[in-house]
């Protein structure tokens, strides 16, 4: 994903043309040398965004968004926009929901309770591709964990496992200096329509925040 992105900025810099594959095998090849472009460029998306003054950069706290569109695949936009790490999908991915007529409550809620299951699948360590279980089987889960280590958990564990975990991340984010403004898309996202729905993003940091608190104090 990140060399993916950073490439697509080195072409919107003007240094490569779009679909010239002998370009992308030169920069990765530069990178692999460690030349000195190629550790520039190793650098990833946004420090090479940086140096070329590229405006459009497709990051989010510094790290590269995958080929999720925000503007059209807004549930997984917004887990890009919340999670800790930055413009990780797999945080809370939900690909498949139709949200152009969903609301901000709706949409971050889809958001929101993907990611808490998936912080607790990862906190036990599950493999993300296999959530089509996991997420549906949470007594079964703690059924096996039960029987493994001799505890006594219920089902809900599962979920509470997930909210605390979120929690600890945003706790220790805050604690690292970032702030409201780095859960914002790139500004290209809410201006420039995409192809062929012609839309844009919708929601910003300030109001999906504003969801989160209330959505924690539930």
């Amino acid at each position: 994903i990140e060399a993916g992105a950073m490439v697509g900025v080195l072409m919107e810099a003007g240094l490569g043309e779009f679909g010239d594959a002998g370009f992308i095998a030169d920069v990765l090849e530069q990178v692999r040398a460690g030349t000195e472009q190629g550790r520039l460029w190793a650098q990833g998306t946004a420090a090479v965004g940086d140096h070329y003054r590229v405006n459009r950069v497709p990051v989010i706290k510094r790290q590269a968004i995958s080929a999720y569109d925000p503007r059209v695949i807004e549930a997984t936009g917004i887990t890009m926009m919340v999670t800790a790490q930055g413009a990780d999908h797999t945080a809370g991915n939900v690909p498949k929901m139709e949200t152009a007529d969903k609301s901000l409550d709706e949409v971050a809620g889809a958001s929101h309770d993907a990611q808490v299951l998936t912080a607790a699948t990862d906190s036990l360590g599950f493999c993300v591709f296999g959530r089509t279980v996991t997420n549906t089987q949470l007594e079964m889960i703690t059924d096996a964990i039960n029987a493994a280590v001799g505890s006594e958990l219920e089902p809900s564990f599962f979920r509470d496992l997930g909210r605390e975990t979120l929690r600890l991340e945003r706790e220790f984010n805050r604690a690292a200096g970032f702030t409201e403004a780095d859960d914002e898309l790139p500004e290209f996202f809410y201006n420039e329509p995409l192809e062929p729905s012609k839309r844009v993003a919708r929601f910003h940091a300030r109001e999906v925040n504003e969801f989160a608190a209330g959505w924690w104090n539930r």
